[in-house]
């Protein structure tokens, strides 16, 4: 008996172990270089970056990067690559302190949260502390934003922008520049992600975010519709919606732009925004990151809220031989901006920025700079561009006059005035399009709300039956154990 218990004792112990495993993230860490090597530690969104291809004999472009290191410093480079799904996934980690990186790449907003709580380096001072260093080394880093006058190789658009929402960020009593701490990587918008077999252009023209909540009532999209299972992305779609179809709380009939609308939280909003949201889910399938994609090229859904870059990545991969279509995809994407033809009310969306920072935690600087720089170079970012789908941040103009760039595009197979004219891809920036600032305190209200209005749907049970099974057995266990005592200890006759 006393071995059962101590069996049963270091079967508990193991199940109450292995518990926040099951909830443990999914990042994945790669490494590459030599041992005894100089280390460097980035955190991207998944997806984000050039992985090679072993068919073709295209590198990684980490690997790459490692040998330009070691061609420079005469140092080998051990890079250290780890993955987050959302912003408020790596926000989450790093405001708690238990990311130790020397680079991430988050968007505009997450990069203004990291900047007020004093978190992020000053590239424009660590320029000027290594600069030294970099001369011996015979390294500029002129393709960086952030290091002085100047935008580098970042297109002139993207910055105007950033500079006119980030330029004076309060900090305490301090008012800071964010262009000095990041250097924008990719950009692009939020809009729809559609199979043309269901979904029309003239009904897309027609109801604009409408479809999202499948207004039109079309039987074959009732819900195969997929929505973010992000709150900053998903609140954005329910304040487009509410402005386009007339359903802003009282006071909010004016909105002339989406600026002036995105990052509006008070009160009214949130729960105006909560019961449209709660409304939706009787119209969608459910919420995802990463699959959404997938699951349109498999035609399992027919709409995704997508970002700008999946979205193109979609498109292409639905390219089919003896399509129908104009392009050969039977996936297309919309970006509903303009005006509502049939209510006359603004169409808005989001313009995003994703950026290279240096967190406090960097212990390689000069292997950060180097590789923020590497990443701003034309040659670089055209393969990333066109590897992960989105759009770079480097000039349009500095890739266009590139004859390695160009040479790049056309070896991809694309064509090169099509390809820099797609609208998709480069996006007018005007007054449809608004960009997100952090939220503040009141990021803890819009939490709150989105839990709420998504429960019950679209969750992901099987941690939950997982947990329910390892509790069903410690009980079992508990049970047994004290079945066996009680019979151990009952009085027995003697004959």
């Amino acid at each position: 008996m006393k071995k059962f218990s101590a069996l049963l004792i270091s079967a508990i112990a193991l199940m109450i172990c292995l518990i926040p495993l099951l909830a443990a993230c999914n990042g994945q860490t790669s490494s590459t270089g030599a041992r005894g090597a100089d280390t460097l530690v980035i955190y991207n969104w998944e997806d984000y970056i050039d992985i090679g291809d072993n068919e073709s004999g295209r590198n990684n472009i980490c690997d790459d990067f490692c040998a330009y290191y070691k061609s420079v410093t005469g140092r080998n480079l051990n890079i250290t690559y780890t993955t987050f799904d959302t912003n408020e996934t790596m926000l989450t980690k790093v405001l708690k302190h238990d990311a130790n990186v020397d680079l991430i790449c988050p968007s505009e907003y997450a990069i203004e949260k990291l900047l007020t709580a004093g978190l992020l380096e000053d590239q424009a001072a660590m320029y000027a502390e290594l600069k030294p260093q970099l001369d011996s080394l015979g390294v500029t880093l002129d393709g960086m934003s952030s290091i002085g006058a100047g935008d580098g190789n970042i297109e002139p658009d993207v910055m105007s922008v950033i500079k006119s929402q980030f330029g004076a960020v309060k900090s305490g009593d301090a008012t800071l520049d964010m262009t000095r701490y990041m250097v924008p990587y990719m950009w692009g918008t939020l809009g729809i992600l559609y199979n043309k077999k269901i979904i029309s252009e003239e009904e897309l023209e027609k109801y604009g975010w409408g479809v999202l909540w499948n207004i039109e009532g079309n039987e074959q999209l009732e819900n195969k519709i997929l929505m973010k299972d992000s709150v900053r992305d998903t609140y954005a779609a329910a304040l487009f919606y509410m402005n386009e179809y007339d359903l802003l709380p009282e006071g909010y009939d004016d909105i002339a732009s989406a600026q002036d609308l995105i990052n509006i939280t008070d009160d009214a909003m949130l729960k105006a925004a909560e019961a449209i949201l709660t409304e939706q889910r009787e119209h969608i399938s459910g919420y995802e990151v990463d699959f959404g994609k997938d699951d349109m090229l498999n035609e399992i859904v027919y709409a995704d809220f997508a970002w700008s870059g999946d979205a193109l990545w979609a498109i292409e991969e639905s390219y089919q031989e003896d399509s129908d279509y104009d392009d050969g995809c039977f996936l297309g994407y919309y970006c509903p901006t303009g005006t509502n033809p049939e209510t006359g009310k603004g169409r808005f969306s989001n313009i995003w920025y994703d950026g290279w920072v240096i967190p406090t935690t960097v212990r390689n600087k000069l292997a950060a700079m180097m590789f923020i720089d590497y990443m701003c170079r034309p040659e670089n970012a055209i393969r990333n561009s066109i590897e992960i789908g989105y759009t770079c941040a480097v000039a349009k103009d500095a890739l266009a006059s590139n004859d390695d760039v160009l040479a790049y595009i056309e070896d991809q197979e694309y064509d090169i005035d099509e390809y820099f004219d797609d609208i998709g891809r480069y996006p007018t920036i005007n007054s449809s399009l608004g960009v997100m600032r952090d939220f503040g305190a009141r990021n803890d209200a819009l939490v709150n709300m989105w839990q709420r209005a998504k429960s019950g749907s679209g969750v992901d049970t099987s941690l939950f039956i997982i947990l329910a099974v390892i509790i069903g057995a410690i009980a079992l266990a508990i049970a047994l154990y004290f079945a066996i005592q009680a019979l151990r200890l009952r009085p027995r006759k003697i004959g």
